[in-house]
């Protein structure tokens, strides 16, 4: 087994997806001022059908993924956040934050860096509860009317979006700023995430395909929101 490559498994080594849903011929990698760091969680790195972590990491350039739990003893991310180049900033909800959807935004003269925590909502919030050293850090969040597309996936609300689309409405947000200047660029992220939400319903509606859920597939207006999700404060709110 140690001589067995991705490609003897039939994954694409790039994008790290099986051979026939294979992403890369979607994907348009582009140039940004602002760095991203998106921390994955272990079980999205190995688990995860859709991977939006993975493939937003191969459209943005100026970006990098480090897949752990607790980060504080993790020597690239300390590189990172004490890289004299970037202002930090942490894409997480919270009392105090950034609206990177005001009018009036300021981030300092050094070039933004935005930490993204990749992982599900209760994965989410064990990282941040172990990585201290975000604890500090400004938090930025955004205002918006959108909805997730994520159909394949559950979301614990509507407005809860995935990391991609997180990452792409806070791109449209810097460019209205005129900090970004991505001119349209950043709409492949969005492009890609809805190429392989588009290929996981196929599948999911495919009956002759053996799945890996213990219930049919539904729509998302079809689903009933849990109880335990009244509980958790975990998503960006509209104010």
């Amino acid at each position: 087994m140690d001589n067995v490559t991705p490609k003897m498994m039939n994954l694409c080594l790039t994008c790290r997806r099986r051979l026939r849903t294979c992403l890369c011929e979607f994907i348009h990698p582009f140039e940004t001022e602002s760095r991203f760091l998106i921390l994955m969680h272990p079980m999205e790195f190995k688990k995860e059908k859709v991977g939006t972590g993975r493939f937003t990491h191969l459209i943005l350039k100026n970006s990098q993924i480090l897949v752990d739990v607790g980060f504080d003893e993790n020597p690239q991310f300390l590189k990172f956040i004490h890289d004299p180049d970037y202002q930090t900033y942490v894409l997480y909800p919270g009392d105090e934050t950034i609206n990177l959807s005001g009018d009036e935004v300021e981030l300092g003269s050094k070039k933004a860096q935005f930490v993204v925590i990749d992982g599900t909502w209760p994965c989410a919030k064990k990282m941040m509860k172990l990585t201290t050293a975000l604890h500090n850090i400004p938090r930025v969040s955004f205002k918006t009317t959108r909805r997730s597309e994520f159909k394949v996936k559950h979301q614990p609300l509507p407005e809860c979006l995935s990391t991609v689309e997180s990452i792409h409405q806070v791109l449209l947000d810097l460019n209205r700023l005129g900090i970004e200047k991505t001119v349209g660029a950043e709409e492949n992220l969005m492009n890609v995430f809805r190429e392989t939400v588009k290929q996981q319903m196929e599948m999911a509606s495919d009956s002759s395909r053996p799945g890996y859920r213990r219930k049919a597939f539904s729509l998302p207006e079809n689903r009933k929101i849990s109880k335990k999700w009244q509980s958790r404060l975990l998503f960006f709110r509209n104010f």
